[in-house]
């Protein structure tokens, strides 16, 4: 099986292009994780000094810093990891499917199920290792680059230098080909039980796709994710929901992932029937396409789902947060207002029942405080210790902010980046699947402008079912999160980052989908079935 492989991806070197980028990010990301975690191992020993004989242990802020780099290296580690498995599961299961027929000759020659998957393990296999190979040098680099910007978003400290040898290298490898396989393994289940005639039926068209074991992990991550909701909005306090409103976005989209071709259909049957009162073949044509094909539809509506709902949760998460914080910085500043201003302390002799009296005058600018003598300094500490609080508060927290602003921002760049490549593939190819029936429409009388409008209005569709899907788990996010901190339902943030997401991801959706089209109608409509 092993010299099949090679065979078959010899002639099918495109469509495995964006499992060999998917695991190629994979391997630099989780190479550069494992170097960072080195790094914070070697830097949180503690130091020893020998004192009269005897070994003391010497503990300095630096060394809590990299225990903190090390616990952040390994969330970022497993979350590549994980998206590795599902990004090129996906990605080799539309391959598959694609290959179905190819796959039921195979059976029907007398080829085992466990020959079938071998086969998918062994060319996933080998597009794992020359990806993985590649990536070592990269994600040294890119650990060291991630360690300068801990150091300038203030998460770690500037002294502690990167080191990394060879075994987080050699992990990181590892790691990476296991979750190669662990999706290939996945990827292949069907198409190694499935019966050939069976096989054989469902290779033009798809229409089963539910299974117990996806059923069970859709209810377990939908309800996950409806859990965590609730505890984000009813239990955790202000903002320290973050802790448990980034996973709830990760339950509800990998819940919806696992549904999405019901979802596409229920969203089909709302959208088609406006579809088809419009003048024109186009539409319709256009209409009953993603209609009969609705499971394959599903595949590409699912990353931009992906796409959608995570940058618009990650994004808006930090932004919500930060627009809290600066409320309540204003709000702090304000009450502070009269406490903070020049104050006048009576001498000894004035009234003795008071503790502490504020008189200020309209303007705010000037106040007059009133202590009983035993509690002068400590009344004077009161009046004159609140500028200074109030003055190092904001700068305290806004160093946090930024630390915690740019390691949001790199996960969600990491999963969204994910989800792009898993977006362009599927499109592709999709695109490349049908160019029979692209010749067939164009032997028939259609042009490659007929072709090229239906294929844009296909295209739309699955950006809108894919934005509509991806607010959903946005708002099932975000909504909790925002009731944990101030009661209010909306997100804050400008209205425009979210509109920048779906406007990139309605574009990429359009180029991926048309760019290959394009190419598939240069070729003529009688040499299209030969087409490598």
């Amino acid at each position: 099986m092993f010299g099949l492989a090679l065979r078959t991806l010899r002639f099918r070197k495109s469509g495995f292009v964006a499992s060999f980028l998917a695991l190629f990010l994979g391997a630099v990301i989780v190479a550069a994780c494992g170097g960072l975690m080195e790094t914070g191992i070697r830097a949180s020993a503690p130091l020893r000094k020998a004192d009269s004989g005897h070994a003391v242990v010497l503990f300095s802020p630096v060394e809590q810093e990299a225990t903190r780099l090390v616990s952040l290296s390994a969330v970022f580690g497993g979350i590549a990891v994980m998206v590795v498995v599902f990004v090129v599961g996906s990605t080799l299961a539309v391959l598959v499917q694609q290959r179905m027929r190819e796959m039921a000759l195979l059976r029907a020659v007398g080829s085992l199920p466990g020959q079938i998957r071998l086969l998918v393990v062994s060319e996933t296999l080998v597009v794992g290792a020359l990806a993985t190979v590649l990536a070592l040098a990269p994600g040294h680099a890119a650990g060291r680059l991630m360690l300068e910007r801990f150091a300038e978003g203030g998460l770690v400290s500037a002294e502690i230098p990167y080191r990394a040898g060879w075994i987080p290298l050699a992990i990181a490898a590892g790691a990476a080909l296991l979750a190669a396989v662990a999706a290939a393994w996945i990827a292949s289940r069907r198409a190694a039980l499935i019966r050939p005639a069976a096989a054989l039926a469902e290779a033009g068209l798809q229409r089963r796709w539910m299974s117990t074991p996806r059923l069970v992990f859709a209810l377990l991550c939908l309800a996950g994710g409806t859990a965590l909701a609730l505890v984000t909005a009813l239990v955790m306090p202000g903002a320290v929901a973050a802790s448990t409103a980034g996973p709830t976005a990760m339950l509800w989209a990998s819940g919806t992932a696992l549904v999405a071709p019901g979802l596409t259909r229920a969203l089909i049957a709302v959208l088609g029937p406006p579809l088809r009162v419009l003048p024109g073949p186009v539409c319709r044509l256009a209409s009953d396409n993603v209609r009969a094909r609705a499971v394959r539809t599903a595949g590409a509506v699912t990353p931009v789902m992906l796409a959608t709902g995570l940058a618009t949760g990650l994004l808006y998460l930090q932004t919500t947060q930060d627009a809290s914080a600066r409320d309540a910085a204003l709000a702090a500043r304000g009450s502070v207002m009269v406490a903070s201003a020049p104050a006048a302390v009576s001498p000894a002799g004035a009234d003795a029942n008071a503790t502490v009296a504020v008189a200020a005058t309209p303007d705010r600018t000037n106040a007059t405080v009133a202590v009983s003598p035993d509690r002068t300094d400590a009344g004077a500490a009161v009046v004159l210790g609140a500028r200074p609080a109030a003055a190092t508060a904001p700068q305290a927290a806004s160093g946090g902010a930024s630390a915690d602003a740019w390691i949001n921002f790199l996960l969600a760049g990491t999963i969204i980046g994910y989800a792009m490549i898993s977006l362009v593939n599927t499109l592709v190819v999709a695109a490349s699947e049908r160019r029979e029936e692209f010749a067939l429409q164009r032997l028939v009388g259609a042009t490659t402008g007929q072709v090229m409008r239906m294929m844009t209005v296909e295209a739309l569709l699955v950006a809108v079912m894919g934005t509509v899907l991806g607010s959903l788990v946005a708002a099932a996010t975000l909504v909790p999160f925002r009731l944990a901190l101030d009661g209010s339902w909306l997100p804050g943030g400008p209205w425009w980052i979210y509109l920048a997401i779906v406007g990139s991801v309605t574009a990429l959706t359009v180029a991926a989908t048309l760019v290959p089209v394009r190419l598939a109608l240069r070729v003529p409509p009688a040499g299209a079935p030969a087409a490598p």
